[in-house]
Protein backbone atom coordinates (compact mmCIF):
# COMPACT_ATOMS: atom_id res chain seq x y z
CA UNK A 1 0.00 0.00 0.00
CA UNK A 2 1.32 3.45 -0.79
CA UNK A 3 1.76 5.90 2.06
CA UNK A 4 -1.08 8.08 0.72
CA UNK A 5 -3.49 5.13 0.57
CA UNK A 6 -2.37 3.98 4.02
CA UNK A 7 -3.02 7.40 5.54
CA UNK A 8 -6.49 7.47 3.94
CA UNK A 9 -7.11 3.99 5.33
CA UNK A 10 -6.01 5.10 8.81
CA UNK A 11 -8.43 8.04 8.67
CA UNK A 12 -11.40 5.94 7.50
CA UNK A 13 -10.53 3.21 9.98
CA UNK A 14 -10.42 5.79 12.78
CA UNK A 15 -13.86 7.07 11.77
CA UNK A 16 -15.28 3.54 11.61
CA UNK A 17 -13.77 2.41 14.90
CA UNK A 18 -14.89 5.61 16.63
CA UNK A 19 -18.45 5.14 15.36
CA UNK A 20 -18.45 1.49 16.42
CA UNK A 21 -17.16 2.37 19.91
CA UNK A 22 -19.81 5.03 20.43
CA UNK A 23 -22.50 2.65 19.16
CA UNK A 24 -21.25 -0.17 21.40
CA UNK A 25 -21.15 2.05 24.51
CA UNK A 26 -24.59 3.43 23.70
CA UNK A 27 -25.99 -0.06 23.20
CA UNK A 28 -24.47 -1.21 26.48
CA UNK A 29 -26.02 1.81 28.19
CA UNK A 30 -29.46 1.02 26.80
CA UNK A 31 -29.34 -2.71 27.55
CA UNK A 32 -27.45 -2.95 30.82
CA UNK A 33 -26.94 0.41 32.55
CA UNK A 34 -30.02 2.58 32.46
CA UNK A 35 -28.42 5.58 34.18
CA UNK A 36 -25.21 5.79 32.16
CA UNK A 37 -23.44 9.12 32.49
CA UNK A 38 -20.60 10.14 30.25
CA UNK A 39 -18.20 13.01 30.76
CA UNK A 40 -16.21 14.87 28.15
CA UNK A 41 -13.10 13.02 29.36
CA UNK A 42 -14.84 9.71 28.72
CA UNK A 43 -15.59 10.77 25.15
CA UNK A 44 -11.96 11.81 24.65
CA UNK A 45 -10.84 8.44 26.00
CA UNK A 46 -13.00 6.67 23.40
CA UNK A 47 -11.61 8.90 20.65
CA UNK A 48 -8.04 8.21 21.78
CA UNK A 49 -8.68 4.45 21.77
CA UNK A 50 -10.12 4.69 18.26
CA UNK A 51 -7.15 6.75 17.06
CA UNK A 52 -4.56 4.51 18.71
CA UNK A 53 -6.22 1.39 17.29
CA UNK A 54 -5.99 2.74 13.75
CA UNK A 55 -2.32 3.77 13.91
CA UNK A 56 -0.84 0.23 13.60
CA UNK A 57 -2.22 0.22 10.04
CA UNK A 58 0.88 2.26 9.19
CA UNK A 59 2.76 -1.07 9.29
CA UNK A 60 1.41 -1.65 5.78
CA UNK A 61 2.74 1.67 4.40
CA UNK A 62 5.05 1.23 1.45
CA UNK A 63 4.40 -2.50 1.24
CA UNK A 64 3.56 -3.24 -2.38
CA UNK A 65 3.57 -6.75 -3.90
CA UNK A 66 4.71 -8.70 -0.85
CA UNK A 67 5.14 -12.45 -0.61
CA UNK A 68 2.56 -14.54 1.22
CA UNK A 69 4.99 -15.03 4.12
CA UNK A 70 5.55 -11.27 4.36
CA UNK A 71 1.78 -10.62 4.34
CA UNK A 72 1.27 -13.09 7.19
CA UNK A 73 4.11 -11.46 9.13
CA UNK A 74 2.66 -7.96 8.58
CA UNK A 75 -0.85 -9.02 9.59
CA UNK A 76 0.45 -10.75 12.71
CA UNK A 77 2.50 -7.68 13.61
CA UNK A 78 -0.51 -5.47 12.95
CA UNK A 79 -2.73 -7.62 15.17
CA UNK A 80 -0.22 -7.66 18.03
CA UNK A 81 0.32 -3.88 17.85
CA UNK A 82 -3.40 -3.16 17.61
CA UNK A 83 -4.38 -5.53 20.42
CA UNK A 84 -1.54 -4.35 22.66
CA UNK A 85 -2.37 -0.69 22.11
CA UNK A 86 -6.10 -1.13 22.62
CA UNK A 87 -5.78 -3.31 25.71
CA UNK A 88 -3.15 -1.06 27.26
CA UNK A 89 -5.38 1.99 26.84
CA UNK A 90 -8.53 0.19 28.00
CA UNK A 91 -6.75 -1.04 31.14
CA UNK A 92 -5.14 2.37 31.72
CA UNK A 93 -8.53 4.10 31.42
CA UNK A 94 -10.17 1.54 33.71
CA UNK A 95 -12.63 0.42 31.02
CA UNK A 96 -11.69 -3.25 31.44
CA UNK A 97 -9.87 -5.11 34.15
CA UNK A 98 -7.35 -7.86 33.76
CA UNK A 99 -9.73 -10.53 35.10
CA UNK A 100 -11.80 -10.58 31.91
CA UNK A 101 -8.89 -9.90 29.53
CA UNK A 102 -8.99 -13.41 28.02
CA UNK A 103 -12.68 -13.06 27.14
CA UNK A 104 -12.11 -9.62 25.63
CA UNK A 105 -9.03 -10.91 23.78
CA UNK A 106 -11.04 -13.70 22.18
CA UNK A 107 -13.74 -11.25 21.08
CA UNK A 108 -11.04 -8.97 19.67
CA UNK A 109 -9.45 -11.88 17.78
CA UNK A 110 -12.79 -12.98 16.30
CA UNK A 111 -13.61 -9.42 15.17
CA UNK A 112 -10.13 -9.09 13.66
CA UNK A 113 -10.42 -12.37 11.74
CA UNK A 114 -13.93 -11.55 10.47
CA UNK A 115 -12.75 -8.12 9.32
CA UNK A 116 -9.86 -9.64 7.36
CA UNK A 117 -12.13 -12.24 5.78
CA UNK A 118 -14.45 -9.46 4.63
CA UNK A 119 -11.48 -7.48 3.27
CA UNK A 120 -10.16 -10.53 1.39
CA UNK A 121 -13.58 -11.31 -0.08
CA UNK A 122 -14.00 -7.73 -1.27
CA UNK A 123 -10.50 -7.74 -2.78
CA UNK A 124 -11.20 -11.02 -4.57
CA UNK A 125 -14.49 -9.68 -5.91
CA UNK A 126 -12.74 -6.56 -7.19
CA UNK A 127 -9.94 -8.63 -8.76
CA UNK A 128 -12.49 -10.87 -10.49
CA UNK A 129 -14.32 -7.83 -11.85
CA UNK A 130 -11.08 -6.30 -13.12
CA UNK A 131 -10.01 -9.59 -14.73
CA UNK A 132 -13.40 -9.83 -16.41
CA UNK A 133 -12.97 -6.34 -17.87
CA UNK A 134 -9.43 -7.12 -19.04
CA UNK A 135 -10.61 -10.34 -20.70
CA UNK A 136 -13.49 -8.51 -22.39
CA UNK A 137 -11.07 -5.86 -23.65
CA UNK A 138 -8.67 -8.48 -25.01
CA UNK A 139 -11.51 -10.42 -26.65
CA UNK A 140 -12.86 -7.31 -28.36
CA UNK A 141 -9.37 -6.34 -29.47
CA UNK A 142 -8.71 -9.82 -30.87
CA UNK A 143 -11.97 -9.70 -32.84
CA UNK A 144 -10.96 -6.45 -34.55
CA UNK A 145 -7.54 -7.74 -35.66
Amino acid sequence: MSVKVTLKTVFFLFCGVNTALVFFVGLQGVLFVEELSFSGWDMLKLISVAFASSLPTLVFAGQEAASRRRVIFLRTTHFILTAGTVFALLILYGMIDTSNAIYVSLIFLVIYIVAYIVIELRAKKLADKLNERINAFHNSENETH
